[in-house]
């Protein structure tokens, strides 16, 4: 009788948990398809879902060509100097392959066909992790975070965050914006009174106190913007520098690991001070910290803790403020470079806005403005390359991956790909134009990433380049220096190597 009971128990044990493990898969799977479900209608709204390649991936086995380097160390020298050059020769030599590159003793696979890209961040993504070698770097800095979370951490983060940044969500903090952007414009004024400027350093300053007063308004001062600005800067140079030195043995030494811990060390107190200010407040700042302090799972009801909000809180900086002023730096060369596509731009603006500051309702009016940003996000992606590291074997249109694999996706190949983009070298905001949208593959344009892991922060960037793009010219032309010269850099992001002189005239 004692053993039936046991047994009688068991089975009831063992049916609790099965329900319980079928209840959160339902959960899980019920979350993923709401949230492509949201994508879906975010894309639709913007014109910008592309039909599907004829594409069968291939039921023979294909083998990676392999691109070999020196001996020993194989492409690394050139990974680290040159990298979209090595890139750009591995599609050259292999178009429409996935390309093996020799890194010393291990080998990482360049994909930039677009099917293929497809397959990593949306048909099989589950399959496709972040890795830890180049993340271990933002890690130091911001724990686990959306960025760089896996699994349930990620699905529970996801949750969290991603009600805050819907398009409406963005579109609510378009006051805030203006309010900031017109204050930061004004000291744009006195420095490019009287000569050339550096546009790069002038729009990594202006975004890095956007994002900041953003996140933390009335909440720091202008003393603390700039040391924790000076602080940020520092953390973003170190996290690219060891980005790319993550492919070297790991007992290869890595400089500036004293200057690296002393700005995590100063960004730490300044956020941790603010955040335990603002719990004590009763006000409501209207910025991005109040939306994390409000934010709350759906299911268990819990807010995030000190830590979770500092990490946070430097993932939305680091994820917002080196892409945004990229961009905006490109855009104005691009500008210069193309004086009808800036004629039209002018027209547009001055058509919805004149001579007033933005509001919300102007935003979706600036269709044109968009295509621009759009397109210098095609022409000179600032996430220009990412990774993913492959969980289980698997297979890619006949290409065999091990578990373990570096796959390196690179959107700047990708959107310059002959095949899917007619004159790709070409400045042309038009292809963004909603009749033409619809014909591209969906993952042939991929700036802000794919499939269920696409960067919520989307609509907000977009927002604030249009914000700044339609204030700043309303004020000024800008025009490049004659004879400066202009070539892009390949780092984490991909920026003008020797900055951008232009000349800033009021209008």
């Amino acid at each position: 009788m004692l053993f039936k009971d046991k047994r009688v128990v068991f089975k009831q044990v063992k049916a609790t948990k099965t329900g319980r493990v079928g209840k959160n898969m339902e959960i899980k799977k019920g979350y993923f398809e709401q949230q492509q479900a949201l994508r879906n209608a975010d894309i639709a709204r913007e014109h910008e879902i592309n039909q599907q390649s004829p594409f069968h991936y291939s039921p023979t086995s294909k083998t990676c060509p392999v691109i070999h380097g020196y001996p020993f160390v194989g492409v690394l020298p050139q990974l680290l100097f040159n990298p979209l050059r090595l890139f750009q020769r591995a599609v050259k030599e292999h178009l429409g392959e996935i390309v093996a590159l020799k890194l010393g003793s291990i080998q990482a696979h360049l994909v930039t066909y677009p099917d293929h890209v497809q397959y990593i961040l949306n048909d099989n993504w589950q399959n496709f992790g972040k890795g830890e070698a180049m993340w271990k770097p933002v890690r130091q800095v911001a724990g686990n975070n959306l960025l760089t979370s896996q699994g349930e951490s990620w699905i529970r983060s996801r949750r969290l965050m991603q009600p805050m940044f819907t398009a409406n969500q963005a579109n609510a903090l378009t006051e805030l914006l203006v309010k900031i952007i017109a204050s930061e414009l004004a000291n744009f004024e006195k420095t490019a009174d009287g000569g050339a400027i550096d546009m790069e350093n002038e729009m990594a300053r202006l975004t890095q106190r956007v994002i900041l007063r953003l996140l933390f308004s009335s909440s720091i001062d202008g003393s603390k913007v700039e040391t924790l600005g000076e602080a940020l800067k520092v953390i973003l140079r170190e996290i690219s520098r060891r980005a790319f030195l993550s492919f070297l043995p790991k007992q290869f030494p890595v400089p500036g690991e004293r200057t690296f811990r002393n700005a995590i060390q100063t960004t730490n107190d300044i956020i941790f001070t603010i955040i335990r200010a603002r719990r004590q407040s009763d006000l409501n700042h209207g910025d991005l910290l109040e939306r994390l302090l409000q934010a709350r799972d759906e299911e268990s009801k819990i807010g995030m803790n000190d830590q979770q909000l500092l990490n946070e809180s430097i993932t939305l900086f680091i994820a917002g403020y080196e892409t945004t002023s990229t961009t905006l730096t490109w855009i104005w060369y691009l500008l210069d470079k193309y004086p009808e596509v800036e004629h039209k731009l002018r027209a547009e603006i001055d058509g919805v806005i004149g001579k007033r500051h933005p509001a919300s309702a102007d935003v979706a009016k600036l269709q044109y403005t968009k295509m621009v940003i759009q397109e210098a996000m095609r022409f000179y992606p600032p996430g220009w390359f990412f990774s993913r590291v492959v969980q289980t074997d698997d297979i890619i249109d006949g290409y065999a991956l091990k578990a373990g694999t570096t796959v390196v996706l690179c959107p700047y190949l990708t959107h310059h790909l002959p095949k899917f983009w007619n004159q790709p070298e070409v400045f042309d905001p038009e292809r963004f134009a909603p009749e033409y949208s619809g014909q591209r593959h969906s993952y042939s344009y991929f700036p802000f990433g794919g499939g269920p892991r696409y960067c919520i922060g989307k609509h907000l960037a977009l927002l604030e380049m249009q914000l700044i793009i339609a204030m700043m010219l309303q004020k000024y032309r800008l025009r490049c220096v004659p004879g400066h010269p202009v070539e892009s850099l390949a780092r984490i992001t991909l920026r003008p190597r020797y900055g951008l002189r232009m000349i800033v005239e009021p209008i």
